[in-house]
């Protein structure tokens, strides 16, 4: 193609015809501009599809990431309701404790009470989307700024995690003169062997302290269900704007 502009541009210059030539050179610069735009055209055409490909791989993952994720915190948020349950059954059996109650119902109450269940996400995907700047390829702003302050989020509930199980490992001791060691894990791991001591329960309802104690697993429990139904929320939002940029 080019030998054959070539020709003809010689061909003009020897009849002379530089009208002819100029016009001809100005047409072949045309040409080639449209040509170099044309090739930057389909060259973003191309990157295009490429990043909406990477993109929907990002958005993909990150979806299967916070499905598991709110499933896993739907069952620590079911474990954590537990606690104020229990506060109000223990209430119940303070005021009346000439009631007998079976030993199944004292371990239901110590269990209830003592439920220190975490939430631990999985972040991985998110990470990998963030540190390798991929994230940017997601063009809704609203998804990006909720994904950036996801892990503050998780932040703020560990330490709401760390402050109710720092409080019940303290209560061990309470517990301790009444409860033993083998009665209160038992629920947990029924292998364990039956105590040498019997547990005293019913002096244990009577112990200010246990009453106490009752009151502040509740709201200790209450305060970081709080954290966990808010990080519920922004899971679920994300879970929607994934959904939504998925169809664009």
């Amino acid at each position: 193609m080019t030998k054959f502009f070539r020709t003809i541009r010689h061909d003009l210059m020897k009849k002379n015809e530089t009208r002819n030539v100029f016009k001809y050179a100005f047409g072949e610069i045309i040409l080639v501009v449209l040509g170099i735009l044309i090739a930057i055209q389909l060259n973003e055409w191309r990157l295009e599809s490429s990043n909406n490909n990477q993109k929907k791989i990002i958005l993909k993952a990150l979806q299967l990431e916070f499905q598991a994720n709110i499933r896993q915190l739907d069952t620590v948020i079911y474990y954590n309701e537990k606690v104020p349950e229990a506060y109000f059954l223990a209430n119940e059996m303070i005021k009346k404790t000439a009631k007998k109650y079976t030993i199944n119902e004292y371990h239901k109450l110590i269990m209830g009470l003592s439920w220190t269940y975490t939430f631990n996400p999985s972040n991985g995907a998110l990470r990998s989307a963030i540190s390798s700047s991929e994230i940017h390829l997601i063009h809704s702003k609203r998804l990006i700024e909720i994904l950036f302050s996801w892990e503050d989020a998780i932040k703020d509930s560990e330490e709401e995690a760390l402050t109710v199980r720092k409080f019940q490992y303290k209560s061990f001791a309470m517990k301790g003169k009444y409860i033993s060691a083998a009665d209160d894990w038992k629920a947990l791991f029924p292998e364990i062997l039956p105590p040498n001591n019997n547990s005293n329960y019913k002096s244990l309802l009577k112990d200010k302290e246990f009453e106490d104690y009752s009151i502040l697993s509740y709201a200790y429990a209450k305060e970081y269900l709080v954290e966990l139904n808010e990080i519920r929320n922004k899971n679920l939002e994300i879970l929607f704007l994934i959904k939504k940029a998925l169809k664009t």
